[in-house]
């Protein structure tokens, strides 16, 4: 008897203490919101007759960046993960993807290809990509400073290197309007990129 009433307790004890987590995780996932950057506006023009297969990859990114939630910077050294704003896909795919629309908007390329190809798919320039910073900083500006190559991929000569370093202001400090300059950024980085295309 007494057995069973300790076992009770002890239940009781355990259902109080879960209730608050549960609670609490139900609430977020319910206020979860998912964000994507977005290609340049408008087509710029239409390739010409000479125009390369681009492939574009492999592009990396931070590994602080490299989650789900979407992470600002409260200072140099402190970063801040915003609990219930996330990327609905990880994030170095999304570059990915809209480097490739940006760029097929250029009109400087004939086709693109995503890194890895074979090498059926006839590539003859290889843009790669390294990203050191790209969140919205303690002043509220948006910072992307990457470095990236292009690369004739039949002899692996470097055509054109340099770095990328610039900042956006957002026009407010909501994660929305941080994700719209963080997609400013990247497309300007794309024009200066397809700029070097033969």
């Amino acid at each position: 008897m007494m057995r069973q009433v300790i076992r009770m307790q002890f239940r009781k004890c355990a259902l109080l203490l879960l209730a608050p987590i549960l609670v609490a995780c139900a609430s977020q996932s319910g206020t979860d919101r998912y964000y994507l950057l977005s290609p340049m506006g408008q087509q710029m023009a239409s390739p010409s007759a000479q125009a390369p297969v681009i492939g574009v990859g492999p592009v990396s990114i931070p590994s602080h960046l490299d989650r789900s939630v979407i992470v600002t910077r409260s200072s140099a050294n402190r970063l801040e993960v915003n609990a219930g704003h996330r990327w609905a896909e990880p994030l170095d795919e999304n570059i990915t993807r809209v480097l490739m629309d940006n760029l097929d908007r250029t009109g400087k390329v004939a086709r693109l290809e995503i890194f890895p190809w074979t090498s059926r798919d006839g590539v003859e320039r290889q843009i790669v990509l390294d990203i050191d910073r790209f969140e919205r900083q303690a002043d509220g500006n948006v910072i992307l400073v990457a470095r990236w190559k292009l690369v004739d991929f039949k002899n692996g000569e470097i055509i054109q290197s340099a770095k990328y370093s610039k900042i956006s202001k957002p026009v407010d400090s909501t994660i929305e309007n941080t994700v719209v300059a963080m997609s400013t950024l990247l497309s300007d980085m794309t024009t200066e990129i397809a700029s070097h295309i033969p």
